[in-house]
């Protein structure tokens, strides 16, 4: 039998720049997409996601997504 994963939620968190601490070191700000598609491809997430980072005055720190997935044998 093989086990197969379906998403049934995404999430795109999109972390920005917003400067640096005392200690010089980076501080990043998380903005959460909720709703992404599940049968989205992971080129169309970088895709949305750079484009929604592009929004901001700061520079894109990095792109996250979270899954929740149901596992079962077929």
């Amino acid at each position: 039998m093989a086990a197969v994963m379906n998403v049934l939620k995404r999430s795109l968190t999109v972390s920005i720049v917003r400067g640096a601490d005392a200690d010089g070191n980076t501080v990043t700000r998380g903005y959460v997409y909720s709703n992404v598609k599940p049968n989205a491809t992971p080129a169309q997430i970088l895709a949305a996601g750079t484009a929604l980072g592009s929004l901001f005055d700061n520079e894109l720190a990095g792109l996250t997504v979270i899954e929740r997935a149901s596992l079962t044998n077929e």
